[in-house]
């Protein structure tokens, strides 16, 4: 996963960085999940995720507007940036 790609992703999941040991632990594989390209329901749906967060907080996830809105804008960025294209080639995204 990209530097760009890993904090976003940090961004949206740690905000203020609060939360249990716990918590931070379920954040980190979810993050790392969607940056290898799962879908975040998906990714709720895994035995990881389902034994070590609350069905109330795996729907606090899928219910943040504000993750939802930082998904959706990054997919955008992603998709008009040309880095997606399969026509180019790995090296010239860098």
């Amino acid at each position: 996963m990209t530097e760009e790609r890993h904090s976003f992703w940090h961004r949206i999941f740690f905000g203020s960085g609060t939360g249990t040991e716990r918590e931070r632990k379920v954040r980190e594989y979810i993050i790392h999940r969607i940056g290898d390209g799962a879908h975040l329901r998906d990714v709720l749906g895994e035995e990881y995720v389902r034994r070590n967060a609350s069905p109330t907080e795996a729907e606090q996830i899928l219910e943040n507007p504000e993750l939802v809105e930082a998904a959706h804008e990054k997919m955008r960025n992603d998709f008009t940036s040309g880095d997606l294209d399969p026509r180019r080639s790995p090296d010239s995204a860098r």
